[in-house]
């Protein structure tokens, strides 16, 4: 039998406070970037993703913790999550344990647009 365990899923949605101003959607994003990059090097961010015509519903982060309190931590450090320009929606997860994306030769990733 497969080992279980939590994890937090993310659902990031239209937040209130979306900019106008070109510029700073800009900062924004290269800020969330960033953001999602220190997280995975960190161990912390499993995976990530834009939802394409989700309406309000723009994107998940799989983050690897039980807690829903660390987790929030972590979004809170993204800079487009704290300036409302996205709102982060928790909920624990359940699945095996070690889960993880392994793109590579024949994966669903190198079909995908």
């Amino acid at each position: 039998m497969t080992d279980m365990r939590y994890y937090v899923m993310v659902f990031l949605r239209t937040g209130p406070n979306r900019p106008s101003d070109l510029q700073e959607k800009k900062t924004l994003q290269a800020g969330h970037m960033a953001n999602m990059g220190r997280l995975h090097a960190e161990g912390k961010l499993i995976l990530a993703g834009p939802f394409k015509n989700g309406g309000d519903l723009e994107g998940i982060f799989l983050l690897d913790t039980e807690s829903l309190e660390e987790a929030q931590s972590w979004c809170d450090s993204d800079p487009a999550i704290a300036s409302g320009d996205l709102r982060a929606e928790l909920v624990k997860w359940y699945s095996a344990k070690g889960i993880g994306i392994y793109p590579g030769e024949g994966s669903a990733a190198e079909g995908s647009a």
